[in-house]
């Protein structure tokens, strides 16, 4: 498949699960996998039922995040809006927050989730996670959760986050990694794209395309197995990275 038919399956498969999300989707979806992932109970029940039944995420990488008085956030990849709605009540002013996901369907549900929680403010963005709608170095913190290996061109994405964090911003994310290289059976299944394995990385190229695109101070904070992390060669780790001031 080429990159625009893998691109345009993934926003097809995930746009389904905001849509009917009590189908098989063929990778872990829903409340009870967030809560697999380490989301409260109590806070999922703080929050409309619709976040947690399309959840899609790698992992969990909110107490990785930090915000700042003023400071301003971009979920990439957001989903229906579960991580959002945690940043907002944790850290309020959710117009300093927004969001980004290629699914109209997904982006759809984030806007409406967040207006019910109560943060209609909080603009949401629906494109291609390489074409962030954003001036350059506007936002003090970029997080994801499963973003980098469901696009076929990932350094693409690492550079578009670089362009828009400010010098000194933070790039916070879940991503899951490999112990070992995948054959290319697998690269090339679609499938295993959706579950975030076919586009997936050694932690070490990860961390080699973080420096390349210009990141610094690159902590692997967590790289464990989970509830995502069907495949043996797989863990899903939690990601801190600086862009650098140069």
């Amino acid at each position: 498949m080429s990159s625009e038919e893998i691109r345009d399956a993934v926003f097809e498969r995930y746009g389904c699960v905001a849509t009917s999300p009590d189908r098989t989707h063929g990778f872990p979806v829903g409340r009870e996998f967030a809560e697999a992932v380490g989301y409260e109970s109590d806070a999922l029940d703080s929050l409309p039922p619709a976040c947690a039944s399309s959840f899609t995420g790698a992992g969990n990488p909110q107490d990785a995040v930090e915000l700042a008085e003023g400071e301003r956030l971009l979920d990439l990849g957001c989903g229906a809006g579960l991580d959002l709605c945690c940043y907002a009540r944790r850290f309020g002013s959710p117009q300093r927050l927004a969001g980004l996901d290629g699914s109209r369907d997904m982006a759809g549900a984030a806007r409406e989730n967040l207006s019910e929680a109560g943060f209609p403010e909080t603009e949401i963005f629906c494109t291609r996670a390489e074409t962030i709608p954003l001036p350059d170095d506007r936002l003090d913190v970029v997080t994801a959760n499963g973003i980098f290996n469901l696009s076929p061109d990932e350094q693409g994405v690492m550079k578009e986050i670089a362009r828009v964090l400010r010098p000194g911003g933070r790039l916070v994310f879940a991503e899951i990694v490999l112990k070992e290289a995948l054959d290319d059976v697998v690269r090339t299944s679609i499938d295993d794209w959706f579950r975030c394995i076919g586009g997936a990385m050694l932690e070490t190229q990860l961390v080699s395309s973080l420096r390349s695109h210009g990141f610094e101070s690159i902590e692997i904070v967590s790289a464990t197995r989970n509830a995502r992390t069907g495949h043996a060669s797989s863990l899903c780790a939690v990601v801190r990275a600086l862009r650098g001031t140069n």
